[in-house]
This record gives C-alpha cells, structure tokens and sequence, in this order.
C-alpha cells in the first residue's frame, strides 16, 4: 500500500495537472471569446460603413434628380420641392452617420466641440442645444473601431481623410439649399463638385474600408478556427497527461490492491478453515481430556469417600476430606475449562425443559449451605411469591450463574448476611426472572468494576491473595447470562459489601408442567447397573447396598440386556436401570433403545450416567425415553434422590393412566439437574455417605 509520502505526492500531483487544465481551458475560452467579439465587432463596422456608403449614395442620387427636376420640368415648382425633401432626408442619415463614426474614433468631447463650431459656422449661438441625430442602423457606440476603419477615416500615412471628404459631401450638399435657380452656372458647379467627390473619392475609399472588413472577418474566422483547434488539443493533450501522470497509476494500484484483496481472501479463507480445524481438534481434545479426567477422579472421589466410612481416626478423616474437597475444586476447573471453551467456540447450546424455579434457588442455597455454615453466615432467600411456580428453560445454566454469583458472595463475606432475591416481570408467556445476590463482603474498587467480568480477571492479582480462582467464573456467566438472551451487572461499594444482578426471560409452563407427585415408599427395590468400568460397578453396588437396594451389576450392554429379559420372564421386575454412556460395542444410548424396543422392559426407568457433556442430551433422552441424567463424578445425594424419584414417577404412572385419557397423558422425564423433592439431603446423609461417590 503507498506510503503517506507518495500519498501527498500524488495528491500534489493531481492538484498541479487539474490546475494546469483549468488555466488552458480558461485560456482558450478567452482567446475564443475575443476572437468572436473581434469577429462581431468587424461584421458591425461593416453593416455601418454600407449604411454609410448608401446614405452618400442618396445624397449623390437625390442631387442628381434636384438637377434633372430642375431641367425637365422648367421650373415646376412640387417637383423641385419633392426632390428638395428626399435631398434633406438623405442628407441627414448620412450626416447621423458621419456623427456616430466621429464619435467612436474620436470620443464624444471632441466631437461634441466639432459641432458646436459647426452652430457658430452655421449662425447659432454656441450654448444653443445640439440637436440630434438621425439613430443609424447600426449602433456602434462603446465598440472599438477597426484599426482599418480608423487610418481611412483620419487621413493616416499621408493618405486623404474620409472625414473630411464626407464633411465636404455634406457641407456641397447643404449649399444646395441656398439655391433658389438650380440652372445657373454656381448651381452647375456644386452639382459636379458633388458628383466628382463621391465618385472619385468617398465612395471608393468606403468600398475599400468595406473590403477590409471583410478580410479582417475572413482572417477572425480562420483564426478562430485554429483557436477553436488549439484549444481541442490542449484539451485532449491535458486529458492524455491527466491520464497517463494520475489514472494510469491510480488503475495500477488499484489492481493491485485489488488482487492483494483477492490473496488475502484466500488465505483468510485457508485461515479459517485452519482455525476451524484446529477449534474442532481443540473440542475433540477437550472431550476426550474430561473423559479421561473425569473417570479417574470418579474412582478416587468413589474410594475416598468409600474410605471415609471406614474406621479412621482423626488425622486421616482430614486427609480423605482434604481428598475430597481437592478432587472437587480440580472438578470445578474441568468444567469452568470445558464450559468456557464451548461457549468461545460458539459450541454451547441450551437444554430447554420444564423446571420448578423454587427448588432451583434452594438447590443454589443447599451446595452452598455447608461453606455459610463454617464461615457463621446467614444466608437468606426469597422468591416473589407471584412468580409462577414453573417455567421451561436450561436450568442447568441458570442454576450455574445463580450457583457462581452464590459462591463469590460466600467466598469474599466473612460476616454478616448473603441475600439471594428472586423476583420478576410477566409479559404474556414471558417472564424476565431476575435474581439479585447481596452480600456484606470485602468489595470491589470502581475501578475494578469494569474487569470483573473478563476472563482470568482477578480483583487481587497479587501472590499474596487470600482468595484462590481462576477467574472463569463470571466470564462464563455473562456468556451463558447472554446466551439465555439476558445480562449481568454489578454493584459494589468497598468495605460495604457487593450486589450483583442478572435478568434472564423464560416463558411460562403452562401446559407441560409436572406435578408432583405423592412420596411413594421404594424400598427394597431392585436397581441393576450396567458398567463396563468394575470400579464404578463396584462403588455404585456398595452405595445402593447401603441405601436398602437389592442390586446387581453387569460389564456390557448384552449381557445386561439379557438379564433384564430373563427376570422378567422370572417375574422379577427390575424397578430402576443405571446406565453408563461410554461403553464398547454397544453404548448406553444403544442399550437404552433395545429396552424401550422390548415391551417386556418399556416400563423400566432409566438413569444415565456420562463423564463426556452430550450437546444433544434432551435429544438423546427424547428418542431412548430416558428418566433421568447425570454427570460424572456424580453427589451420592444427587444419585440417590434421582433414584427415588424416577422410581416413584414410574410407580405412581399407572394410578394416573387410569385417572387421565390417554389423550391428557404425558411423558415425564426427570433431569438430574432438577431433582425432585420426594427424598431429602437427611436419608443420604444417615447412611453415612459424603456428597460424592
């Protein structure tokens, strides 16, 4: 691309042509317009000078009829006095003539001064009023006589005055006047003084004034002609130069700019398609590292807590807890890590489902309560009564942001109170839910209010911070609080405490939502797992043992598959079937679909459990008509309340099939992520089980 130099120097460039052109042009319009006003002025003195010629031409001709009049008729008096008439008429267009000539040569001074010695010649007084002019045919007042017309006119280079021939003219034909017998012989006289002059002298010297005109008008033409030529090729030699010194380099550089244009597309294209590669290899990797991460850690959370009902003392209760809530802060990361990923790589979509909005808030007051209770906290939470009970949107992510804002409020207070305000605005079938979180914490500076919302911001960037993360959390809450079509803002004032708000709109359920249903007791049901991985085969019995369960396990899909139809053909129906997703030959979405193909097994509920997030999990739960699904390292207490709960549905189903028409019946499907309230956090708890498996 050019450089500012060259910039300025072509823009000099340009202004010196287009101003070079603008003065050729402006130069040769002059020169024409001259030449057609020299070329008009000539056409005019012509006209004149033949005006001229005809008015001494009548005063010859008048004269000459005076004398024959005089001649033929012997004295009759209306004749004499008619040619008299045409005489004076004559007489005075050619002295009008002669006085509008004398004044463009010689001004109108002097020839007012001619004139008036003209009166005093004449007998009139010197102040009397001139009397004027005949108008001539042709004015030439205030135009510049011919150089040709001027020398005839005053006598130049020793040759004889037109004026004064013309002057003669008039003054012989005045004398006329004071004849009374135009047949005597001073009478004879004047009439051929009169006829000599005009023929010997003033009418060849108009001719030749004539004919000067007209090749002056013949020489204006041809020059302005050439002019006319001229400036054409001025013209096109400026448009030639124009084109050459600015256009031709300016098409130049626009090629290529253009063809640099066309290279940088195609290797924009050739980046994208790099990029996109390497985003999809990125995902892939992320999958197959939360995979590969998430099912160690379900075997060292599962043992850790299968430890912690052991007989220990002190020292290595602290250890399997410092096991526990290190395994679940590296979960934490693994998350945050995979979530922010999706969200940069335009990669996450929302699970949209009916959720109770209620028991959301308390699943956010529950995670958090353990952490509100060691730090002597009191957290309080309200919901708007007027709210509606239930609404349909990804209430996974909600209760993520909810979850993240909850935490950073309990993180940074160390006294006082930790609010969570749930309210709202209906607008038809849409409701904005807004949750504001309060808290009597630490702060943040102003200045620090603008970055909160970065990724990898930290308020204290400082080593010596008491407050450990990774500064993901609220990066990836207002992507998700955006996504879900909301926003995030935040308040804080240092020493007082924080505030932050996020609005989210979710409409209404009105039609799909699920009532609850009465607790159904299910103890002693039967819960077969099928995992391929014998340590969570061997954790998932051990903890369904301990909650009254009769269990049993198998390592494939088709050997579970036949289980299932041997008890039923035994009459042993399994209430509950736990599935893992990633599983070799036949995965748990292809085991899930041969269930519900037997009708011997439609019925039976099923569990799913991934340690890879499924982007199309409501889609998989849709066509396999799975209950319920779960994550990796999974709560013992989540697990065991998603149990009770799909259980439960499953047996209080045919009490409503008889009550409803199959018209008003309805799939039900539990998410793990909503858990139903038939069991609570207590039974999990009595067993002696910690939150996680």
């Amino acid at each position: 691309m050019p450089t500012l130099g060259t910039q300025q120097y072509m823009r000099g460039r340009l202004f010196v042509l287009l101003a070079g052109f603008v003065i050729a042009v402006a130069m040769g319009t002059g020169f024409l317009l001259w030449q057609t006003q020299t070329t008009k002025n000539q056409v005019r003195f012509g006209a004149f000078i033949s005006h001229m010629a005809d008015a001494t031409n009548d005063v010859i001709h008048n004269a000459l009829r005076l004398e024959q009049a005089e001649l033929l008729a012997s004295g009759d008096a209306a004749e004499t006095e008619a040619s008299h008439n045409e005489l004076e008429m004559a007489l005075t267009r050619l002295n009008a003539a002669y006085q509008a000539l004398e004044f463009a040569i010689s001004g109108e001074v002097t020839t007012l001064e001619s004139q008036r010695l003209t009166n005093l010649q004449g007998g009139l007084e010197s102040d009397a009023p001139v009397p004027q002019a005949m108008p001539v045919a042709t004015d030439i007042t205030g135009h510049a006589v011919p150089a040709s017309v001027r020398r005839i006119w005053l006598g130049q280079n020793e040759e004889a005055a037109l004026r004064t021939q013309i002057r003669d003219i008039i003054s012989l034909a005045n004398r006329l006047e004071v004849f009374t017998d135009y047949d005597n012989a001073t009478a004879r006289r004047v009439f051929k003084q009169l006829q000599t002059l005009a023929n010997t002298q003033v009418r060849p010297e108009l001719k030749r004034i004539s004919d000067l005109l007209n090749a002056g008008m013949i020489e204006s033409h041809g020059t302005l002609q050439w002019g006319l030529f001229g400036v054409a090729v001025a013209m096109v030699t400026a448009s030639l130069i124009l084109a050459l010194r600015i256009f031709e380099p300016m098409i130049r550089r626009i090629s290529k700019a253009h063809q640099d244009l066309h290279s940088a597309n195609i290797s924009l294209a050739a980046e994208k398609i790099k990029a996109q590669s390497a985003d999809r290899t990125k995902s892939e990797f992320l999958a197959n590292m939360s995979h590969e991460i998430r099912t160690p850690m379900n075997g060292v959370m599962g043992m850790a807590e299968l430890l912690a009902r052991t007989n220990l003392d002190q020292r290595q209760a602290m250890f399997v807890d410092v096991i526990v809530k290190s395994g679940t802060a590296l979960l934490t990361i693994i998350n945050d890590i995979l979530d922010f990923s999706k969200i940069d790589a335009g990669q996450l979509k929302l699970d949209e489902a009916p959720f109770r909005l209620g028991e959301a808030i308390e699943d956010v007051a529950a995670l958090v309560s353990s952490r509100v209770a060691e730090k002597d906290l009191e957290l309080i939470v309200r919901v708007d009564p007027e709210l509606p009970a239930s609404f349909i949107g990804d209430v996974g992510r909600f209760r993520q942001i909810a979850t993240n804002l909850v935490g950073n409020a309990v993180k940074f207070t160390e006294r006082g109170h930790v609010l969570i305000d749930v309210s709202g605005k209906s607008d038809g079938e849409t409701t904005q839910v807004t949750v504001r979180v309060e808290d009597t914490g630490i702060g943040i500076p102003q200045e620090k209010l603008n970055v909160v919302f970065d990724k990898f911001a930290q308020v204290d960037s400082s080593s010596t911070r008491r407050h450990e993360g990774t500064g993901l959390g609220l990066a990836i809450a207002v992507k998700l609080a955006e996504l879900m079509g909301g926003s995030i803002e935040a308040t804080s004032e240092v020493g007082k405490g924080s505030t932050f708000t996020f609005t989210v709109p979710f409409a209404v359920d009105t039609a799909n939502a699920v009532q609850a249903t009465a607790p159904v007791d299910v103890s002693g049901a039967r819960v077969f797992v099928i995992d391929d991985n014998p340590i969570n085969r061997e954790i998932l019995l051990e903890q369904l043992n301990s909650w009254g369960f009769e269990c049993a396990a198998a390592e494939s899909g088709a050997v579970g598959l036949a289980f299932l139809q041997r008890s039923a053909q035994l009459d042993a129906r399994v209430d509950c079937v736990i599935l893992d997703y990633q599983m070799p030959e036949m995965n748990g979405a292809d085991v899930a679909r041969k269930i519900k193909a037997d009708p011997a097994l439609t019925g039976i509920p099923l569990v799913l459990l991934t340690s890879v997030d499924q982007t199309d999990t409501a889609r998989l739960m849709s066509e396999c008509g799975i209950a319920a699904h779960l994550n990796k390292p999974t709560r013992a207490s989540m697990l065991l309340e998603t149990l009770v709960s799909v259980m439960q549905v499953s047996r209080a189903l045919p009490a409503r099939d008889n009550a409803e028409t199959p018209n008003q019946a309805k799939p039900i499907q539990i998410h793990a992520s909503t858990p139903w309230s038939g069991v609570s956090l207590d039974r999990a708890a009595s067993t002696g089980h910690s939150m996680f498996w």
